[in-house]
């Protein structure tokens, strides 16, 4: 009995480690073939996109389809730098031509645009908002003085009282390279620096980068106080940018952007026309996928979704792939091909608190297993993404719900099955 509870256990281990962890990634039909610079995703409600001559588009089902969202407002010979959808309809857009740049805002999902803001010189990079009164705006240094707004009537008027922060040299920023949450705030720079706030941009504080020259990319995970930069190299801090190392990643080229889920469950980055994946803060840094054509210029997960969602990379060709993640995991148990859909009994099964469901997709397409109540009512969404014909197996953590009787359905394709569970304490 021992000597097969061994191999079983052995088995086991295999099964789990052979199959390593890559994102299912997809190309979506934008439309277009302008190069795209930012994008912008509040989840489950409405993503936006921007790039070169004017371009901006708009999806209402996490991008599965995209309209034009300039109507009218912004000239076409604006580059669109920065996007940020504070609504399905308010978002606000930078952009620079020539001469000057811009700050742009619609009310009405995006059939017209109207000026907010122009500045003679220096590019608006980034924005970002706390809530839906109070943002920031951070551009370039003009005349020996980074550019810096503040907005406490969601970008209807904008100040730069109270902000000064004297340019080092002749040092700049870099388009979406900024960091935000509540009054902590950090953007990047080609001058071996860092800056940060902790009071909303009232005071501000240089981080050395060490050997990495410029800070082009740049993401944070607050809870663990670690975050990503870099442009040559990738650089990472485990405590808030007061230092940073050098971490190791495939392939040639410059690190274009880099993003993550919460608690650094999953980070993504992207070099020429690459993604790598690095699970579970593993300090590896794994090959993930391939662009059909042209290069990534930008990464983002949707706002509200770093539990779960979506993570999008644009492409100077227009292109953007998409990719979901999960917060509480899904496991590879198996690529082979099954013969036939499954869902399978939870175990153990009653359970306080957590349990496991396992079930086995035939073709590659869309798959949704959700929780629900006795009443019927949807209590968690435990997968919604597309997933490659394998078995796979997710765990639930009942630990915030009462005990009583629930339900699980498992949709893919034509398929579905529903199965009921308890849950005792």
């Amino acid at each position: 009995m021992k000597k097969k509870l061994t191999l079983f256990l052995i088995i086991s281990l295999v099964i789990f480690t052979s199959f390593p962890l890559y994102s299912q990634w997809v190309e979506l039909n934008t439309g277009i073939t302008n190069r795209l610079n930012s994008i912008s995703s509040i989840k489950d409600l409405t993503t936006w996109a921007c790039g070169n001559n004017g371009t901006v588009i708009k999806s209402f089902n996490i991008g599965d389809t995209w309209q034009n969202g300039n109507i009218s407002g912004i000239p076409q010979n604006v580059n669109l730098n920065h996007i940020y959808c504070l609504g399905s309809d308010i978002v606000l857009v930078t952009g620079n031509d020539q001469i000057n740049t811009y700050l742009f805002k619609t009310a009405d999902g995006g059939y017209s645009w109207e000026l907010f803001l122009q500045q003679t010189g220096g590019k608006f990079n980034a924005l970002n908002f706390i809530d839906q009164n109070t943002g920031i705006l951070i551009g370039d240094p003009v005349a020996g003085r980074w550019t810096i707004y503040k907005t406490i009537n969601g970008g209807n008027s904008w100040d730069s009282s109270g902000t000064y922060l004297v340019q080092n040299s002749t040092e700049k920023g870099f388009v979406n390279s900024l960091w935000a949450a509540d009054d902590n705030i950090w953007f990047g720079t080609d001058n071996y620096r860092i800056y940060k706030t902790s009071n909303y941009g009232q005071s501000w504080l240089s981080q050395s980068t060490g050997n990495e020259k410029k800070s082009a990319s740049l993401w944070f995970d607050f809870d663990f106080n670690i975050g990503f930069s870099g442009n040559e190299n990738m650089i990472k801090t485990i405590n808030s940018g007061n230092t940073w190392f050098t971490e190791t990643v495939p392939g040639a080229g410059n690190i274009a952007g880099v993003t993550g889920s919460a608690h650094s469950r999953f980070n993504w980055a992207i070099r020429n026309d690459k993604i790598y994946v690095n699970p579970h803060n593993e300090n590896i840094w794994q090959y993930d996928y391939t662009s059909p054509s042209g290069n990534y210029t930008y990464i983002t997960i949707e706002r509200n979704g770093f539990f779960s969602g979506a993570v999008f990379a644009t492409r100077d060709n227009g292109g953007i792939s998409r990719t979901y993640f999960l917060s509480l995991g899904i496991n590879t148990i198996s690529t082979n091909i099954p013969k036939e859909y499954k869902l399978k009994q939870n175990y153990p099964n009653p359970f306080n608190p957590t349990t496991h469901f396992g079930f086995q997709i035939v073709d590659f397409g869309s798959v949704n297993l959700i929780v629900f109540d006795a009443l019927g009512r949807k209590v968690e969404t435990l997968v919604n993404q597309e997933l490659r014909p394998g078995l796979y197996e997710v765990e639930w953590n009942a630990s915030k719900y009462t005990s009583g009787v629930y339900f699980y359905k498992l949709t893919s394709g034509s398929f579905t099955d529903t199965r009921k569970m308890m849950v005792i304490k």
